[in-house]
């Protein structure tokens, strides 16, 4: 019995070291792979960037941001750093973001989202502005946008690819926000939101009328008009100027 359970033994010893070779020879097989496809993959021509295509694009010319990513053709795809171009392109006044995508071998897509004007800005000329207060220049479609303009603002407040600081301007797309939310049809038909001494104040095309709504507290001023806004509408004399900035009462007016 002992003769038999050492050869058992050294049987099982045997097969635990060859085992044990296999092992380490598929590892080492493993790794030089590896390393021969990353340095085939990181060096062939093959994983060139050849074309990067740029999607998305209504008002920014593509030449614009074209330039921005030329450098990244004929650069390995896999060793490209995505980030630095994203960054690059969203530094463009009119562009929100940027989503990068690899396809292999050769092409990069730049799926791009434009910004949406929410209103236009005028000091010395036309700028456009987004809801969060990016100024954009003025181009050759900007005098066709059906927009509300914010007037009253110092030209040295508004520049093209700053986000605007001043808070009138924070006021008016506040107020515009608001009306667009809790008022339907009649933020499309304001005309201008002019900052003034007094605050700011928002015409109406279409219901002939000015609202004065100061420079805080636009929410509740607002929320308050378009709780009377019926009321309003049944009077004899219409209101033309309807002044909101009291916390007790409107004070109406037949002129402006």
């Amino acid at each position: 019995m002992a003769i038999v359970s050492a050869g058992h033994e050294k049987k099982e010893t045997i097969r635990t070291r060859a085992t044990r070779v296999i092992a380490v020879f598929v590892v080492g097989v493993l790794i030089v792979s590896s390393m021969y496809l990353y340095d085939y993959a990181t060096t062939s021509p093959r994983f060139a960037i050849k074309h990067v295509e740029l999607t998305g694009l209504s008002r920014i010319d593509a030449s614009e941001l074209r330039h921005l990513v030329t450098d990244l053709e004929g650069t390995n795809i896999l060793l490209a750093s995505l980030d630095e171009y994203k960054a690059r392109l969203e530094a463009h006044p009119r562009v929100e973001c940027v989503a990068m995508r690899r396809v292999i071998p050769d092409q990069v897509i730049c799926a791009i989202t434009e910004r949406e004007p929410a209103a236009l800005v005028f000091t010395d000329r036309f700028y456009e502005i987004d809801a969060t207060g990016m100024v954009m220049p003025g181009d050759e479609y900007t005098s066709l946008l059906d927009l509300p303009t914010i007037t009253g603002v110092p030209a040295a407040d508004v520049r093209a690819g700053r986000v605007c600081s001043n808070p009138m301007v924070k006021g008016s797309l506040e107020a515009l926000d608001v009306c667009r939310s809790l008022g339907g049809e009649f933020a499309s038909d304001i005309s201008e939101l002019r900052a003034t001494d007094a605050g700011l104040s928002i015409r109406s095309l279409r219901e002939d009328c000015v609202l004065l709504v100061g420079d805080v507290d636009f929410e509740k001023r607002l929320r308050k008009f378009f709780l009377l806004r019926g009321e309003l509408g049944q009077r004899e004399r219409p209101s033309r100027l309807i002044d909101l900035r009291f916390d007790n009462q409107v004070v109406l007016r037949s002129g402006i």
